[in-house]
């Protein structure tokens, strides 16, 4: 097991309101990482970072020990193997589901039709979609899109999967069918790191939590150490309105 995603002094500025202030990580292969933190705290830029979704200002991120950002073909190789699924459904809307897990297969990987398809049918099976693969993405509920759009990133094999939390736009009943999947990636030992407020989910789902607040890491450890026994202030006061449930 190595470290597969590395960012190293990762700032970002926007404008003049800096939202990363440094923030250090190592992704190891295998590991399942749930940030925290309250809106604002950088959550979602961090992980728009690590793919280059947004352009660090400073500091690295290496993939496999190689630096990133200095060539399109790096960038290219980054996108293929870190995948990403993002908070808002965006799907392709004149596409059906099968459409739009073929779509990067065929334009970015160069297969035929035939290969793509035979591939998207697999994924859409493997989150429980292949009876809706003919289907638009205005005949699918938010949580069945999401589904679609989990297919899509699997489609293309990541070695990482980013999440973005994935259920924040979903209606209460639709949440759970969203992390059945994601729990089910994570008992395939898939490495993914995930932003979420899903407090509970991530403290089952995680091998190691982390806590962002104001743009850097401030703690981190295992589910029982950040959720149960938080050591910085900070922490314990984001989970004050949640401590009246059980992990």
């Amino acid at each position: 097991m190595g470290v597969v995603v590395r960012a190293e002094k990762l700032h970002k500025t926007f404008g003049t309101l800096e939202v990363l202030k440094g923030v250090d990580l190592d992704v190891q292969e295998g590991e399942r990482i749930a940030i925290l933190g309250k809106s604002g705290s950088g959550k979602s830029t961090f992980l728009r970072c690590l793919n280059f979704m947004e352009m660090p200002s400073s500091g690295r991120v290496y993939f496999d020990g190689a630096p990133v950002g200095t060539s399109q073909a790096e960038l290219c190789r980054l996108r293929i193997n870190v995948g990403m699924v993002f908070q808002s459904l965006n799907l392709f809307p004149h596409m059906t589901a099968m459409g739009n897990v073929m779509e990067a297969l065929v334009s970015v990987k160069g297969m035929t039709k035939a290969q793509a398809r035979a591939i998207a049918s697999e994924q859409l099976g493997r989150v429980d979609m292949l009876s809706k693969s003919e289907s638009y993405p205005i005949n699918l509920s938010g949580g069945q899109q999401q589904r679609v759009a989990i297919a899509r990133a699997l489609a293309m094999e990541p070695r990482v999967l980013l999440l973005d939390e994935p259920t924040s736009s979903l209606d209460p009943e639709l949440v759970g069918e969203v992390l059945k999947v994601i729990n089910a990636l994570a008992a395939r030992k898939m490495t993914m790191v995930l932003v979420t407020h899903e407090l509970g989910f991530a403290y089952h789902f995680a091998s190691r939590v982390i806590f962002l607040h104001d743009g850097r890491i401030l703690e981190q450890g295992t589910p029982d150490q950040v959720l149960k026994n938080p050591a910085e202030k900070r922490t314990q006061e984001f989970l004050t309105g949640f401590n009246e449930f059980s992990f």
